[in-house]
């Protein structure tokens, strides 16, 4: 087995500066670097290249989050090397030229400064949530008006006329298409293409929109999850959305790039976002609707199986940062990973104790990612035991280490890396990659160095990541909300069935793996109409699905104002009055199933028919005394 080290990159202040703690780099190295900086300096000089679109581009350059508590002794390099960018709630990504770094390993640059990637969680619902109801109720007509609901995702179908209103205008306010360099980028932002309600008002009335907004949506998922939350009636379809009136803004978001594709061993061919990208999203519709003046719902319909499951990645507390902000509401979809086998929960009685987990890969695989997750004092290592047999030593416990296990016979490599997180919700991770594993039963050896509760979780990728079929023997269906979803303080949502309410086998399930309650409550999410490309509409099904309802459910509670309430105080940003406290006082489900979805099914019409009722109702007199 081989040990590795590497390379440190932290944040200065200065956006132009990145700093570099070289942990077992000799001086002849430093001195090469410096030489390099005095070249590039010149070069710059000549040039004139300070531009940061070029590297947030360049398959040349890695992207690292990096926190603004980072603050050690620096090593400045040209601005023609780096660019640095505000993430928002103390994070910032930094842009840097491979050639300054390493090869790419937690080691080097630390878990939670490796950008994660992110699948779309694919795909009468409305009147199974009680959303019509609402809609064409006497004197509410909640339909959204006045709340802008953002989108992260594929793209739109910005010419459909379910995203318009009674006079033809759209009710998309902005549309910022990261993957098109050819516009203008939105303000403090470097790269992509924002174009303005005034634009797509002027290219729906063009014979040719595509020349002034020249936005699609190739995929269709962003398009189907806009108008399940926010699409207007088509009649002839029988289709509405559940915000019918509310404002649209979308990120069309850039696929990730391709060394962190390589990096976790994602298919080629697989449609994933990383997180640098996402998170510059989130800012970008939260100065929108900050810029529009108006309540914001965040509908986050991404996931990825990566990941703690307790809530303490980068994206997760810029989430949680948000969803605590005063007029904004985050929506995360959950899932669909509780039927996949993709998740292991084990129990180690006693120190000493080895459990084998055993685990099938099937043929067509070209690699994959696991990872093995402890709660400290739990401490565990582990071994493999390739399909014919061969064992590996058991990895020695070392905070940053990096192995390499060799399997001659299967011509398998798997690289292994040990990380201790006590900022982190006091964690410890072996991150183990495979790259071409041979087919059959792997056993991963897990084995009790310390214990407290000896709980242990181990994630495959989701299934959209991988080329052929990977899966546990005797996998658990708990725990199997994709990551962000396990973030406290927003809302996750699962799907249950409406044609007979029952829980579907596929919807992401709870606890987090620090026993927290998540989902909050399911949503209609199997065979849901939609729109698709081109004007058409589909049925879809999936944690989506969910997601684009719940955010517009959302909406509504945002657009509901009770007489003489303060028309701020029911938008602050908090999950509990937005749209938990409307389903927690009318379905509460039995603790067995709480894991599933927590608060039962949504019925928002029958909390808000008890408002009114009621005057201002319980919750309202509970929200004004905390």
């Amino acid at each position: 087995m081989k040990s590795i080290r590497g390379v440190f990159f932290f944040m200065n202040d200065s956006y132009g500066e990145i700093n570099t703690l070289l942990k077992t780099q000799k001086n002849a190295k430093s001195n090469v670097l410096k030489e390099r900086v005095i070249a590039t300096q010149q070069k710059e000089e000549e040039t004139g290249d300070t531009s940061c679109r070029e590297k947030i581009l360049s398959q040349d350059f890695r992207d690292f989050i990096i926190p603004n508590y980072r603050l050690d002794q620096e090593l400045v390099y040209p601005k023609s090397q780096i660019c640095v960018q505000s993430l928002g709630f103390g994070y910032r990504v930094a842009y840097v030229d491979q050639s300054l770094g390493e090869e790419l390993s937690i080691a080097a640059y630390g878990y939670n400064g490796i950008p994660n990637c992110y699948s779309l969680l694919d795909m009468e619902a409305m009147n199974e949530t009680g959303i019509s109801v609402l809609q064409n109720y006497p004197g509410l007509n909640l339909r959204g008006k006045g709340i802008m609901i953002g989108f992260l995702d594929t793209g739109i179908d910005y010419e459909n006329e379910i995203f318009r209103n009674i006079d033809g205008s759209s009710r998309i306010m902005a549309i910022w298409d990261q993957t098109d360099q050819n516009g203008q980028p939105p303000d403090t932002f470097t790269y992509g293409s924002e174009y303005t309600n005034n634009q797509i008002n002027q290219a729906l009335k063009s014979d040719n929109p595509k020349e002034i907004v020249p936005v699609s949506d190739e995929n269709g998922h962003g398009t189907f999850l806009a108008s399940v939350a926010a699409g207007g009636e088509n009649i002839q379809e029988g289709f509405t959305g559940a915000a019918s009136e509310a404002e649209i803004a979308v990120v069309k978001l850039k696929e990730a790039k391709d060394y962190l594709r390589k990096f976790y061993g994602i298919r080629q061919k697989a449609v994933c976002y990383q997180e640098t990208d996402i998170a510059q999203g989130l800012r970008y519709l939260h100065l929108l609707a900050l810029k529009k003046q108006k309540p914001l719902v965040m509908c986050v319909a991404l996931g990825t199986n990566l990941g703690g499951h307790n809530g303490m990645s980068s994206l997760s507390r810029i989430l949680g940062s948000y969803s605590r902000l005063v007029d904004r509401c985050v929506v995360i979809g959950g899932g669909n990973e509780a039927n996949e086998r993709h998740h292991f929960q084990g129990k180690l009685n006693q120190v000493g104790e080895v459990q084998e987990v055993e685990m099938r890969v099937e043929s067509g695989n070209t690699g994959f990612v696991a990872e093995l997750w402890g709660t400290i004092p739990n401490i565990v290592t582990a071994y493999l035991i390739s399909p014919s047999g061969e064992r590996s030593p058991v990895i020695s416990i070392r905070q940053g280490s990096r192995y390499q296990l060799t399997f001659p016979f299967e011509q398998t490599v798997v690289d292994v890396e040990y990380q201790l997180f006590l900022r982190d919700g006091r964690s410890q991770l072996l991150f183990l990659k495979f790259d071409h594993p041979a087919q059959g039963i792997w056993k991963i050896g897990v084995q009790s160095l310390g214990r407290a509760d000896g709980e242990f979780h181990i994630w495959l990728p989701v299934r959209e990541f991988l080329d052929g079929n990977v899966y546990f023997l005797e996998a658990s269906p708990d725990v199997t909300l994709t990551e962000p979803a396990n973030t406290d303080d927003p809302i996750t949502v699962a799907y249950y069935r409406g044609a007979d309410k029952s829980v579907d086998i596929n919807s992401g399930r709870g606890y987090t793996r620090d026993k927290r309650i998540k989902p909050d409550f399911a949503v209609p999410g199997v065979q849901v109409l939609g729109a698709g490309v081109n004007g058409t509409f589909v049925r879809r099904s999936g944690s989506s699905v969910a997601t684009g309802i719940t955010a517009g459910a959302c909406a509504m509670i945002m657009d509901f104002e009770p007489a003489d309430s303060d028309k701020s105080y029911h938008k602050s940003g908090g999950k509990y009055y937005h749209i938990r406290s409307t389903a927690e006082h009318i379905f509460r489900i039995p603790e067995p199933t709480v894991g599933l979805w927590n608060d039962g099914p949504v019925s928002i019409a029958g909390q808000i028919e008890k408002i009114i009722t009621d005057g201002r109702g319980t919750i309202w007199q509970t929200f004004l005394s905390s």
